[in-house]
């Protein structure tokens, strides 16, 4: 399940984020979502059934998640009887092409990978249920309780993370241009 959130009239952060360099604003999203992630991950690990113990333990929040962009180029030229360096080639390209599209910024808030198969489906049953057994959610309330005070946690956050990371920014280039200066 993924749940996709639009914040509107946050447009003096964005322009902001703006003036940052791409990979940087990029970064400086990540942390203010993870921070504003964690009650959810907190509330959904309290919410979590405690049998094992393993799920409520492994529910996080990250912004890793796996880019399948060109993985299907790859795929083909392999099979194809293609080099690797050909097939590299191929998702890169694909990349490149996809370049804008999709989010900026993402986080994942919800279980590591399992450790098998068994344990990745137990995950899915205990949130939505199966023909034998009802659901028993802990990720869809746990967003449910928190959702106002991630977007608060976000509006409040992003902009002191946008000033910190312009005035580090701004030490650095002058720091560089001192060093340049006097060399």
């Amino acid at each position: 399940m993924s749940v996709r959130v639009s914040v509107s009239g946050l447009r003096e952060l964005d322009a902001a984020l703006g003036e940052l360099p791409k990979a940087t604003a990029r970064n400086v999203l990540k942390r203010v979502l993870i921070k504003a992630g964690q009650p959810v991950a907190d509330a959904a690990s309290a919410l979590a059934p405690k049998d094992t113990g393993e799920l409520s333990a492994s529910i996080k929040v990250g912004s890793k998640i796996s880019n399948a962009v060109g993985n299907a180029e790859f795929a083909a030229v392999m099979r194809g009887g293609g080099t690797k360096a050909e097939a590299v080639s191929a998702l890169r390209g694909a990349r490149r092409t996809a370049a804008g599209q999709g989010s900026f910024a993402v986080a994942y808030i919800g279980p590591t990978k399992a450790k098998s198969k068994k344990d990745a489906i137990k995950r899915i049953v205990q949130e939505f249920g199966s023909s034998v057994q009802a659901g028993k959610p802990y990720l869809r309330p746990a967003w449910d309780g928190n959702k106002n005070q991630v977007l608060d946690i976000i509006k409040r956050d992003l902009g002191d993370e946008i000033i910190k990371t312009a005035k580090r920014a701004a030490k650095r280039k002058a720091a560089k241009a001192a060093k340049l200066a006097k060399g």
